[in-house]
């Protein structure tokens, strides 16, 4: 009974190696998928083009005070 037992452990033992190494193969595809993703996207597509003000218009700004 002993021997069955063990046995039973050890496929315990292997199904959880198998579902780690699967799930590490997971993770390893999806991390690719997403670096995929943020390759494509664009800088501009995140950074904010900020509105350079003229002489003018920055005087203007400091003499109204907004």
């Amino acid at each position: 009974m002993e021997k069955k037992y063990s046995t039973q452990i050890e496929k315990e033992v292997e199904l959880l190696r198998n579902e780690v190494e699967k799930d590490k193969v997971e993770l390893d595809r999806e991390k690719k998928e997403f670096i995929e993703s943020i390759k494509q996207i664009k800088k501009e597509e995140i950074v904010l083009k900020e509105n350079s003000l003229t002489l003018w218009e920055r005087i203007k700004k400091v003499m109204s005070g907004s």
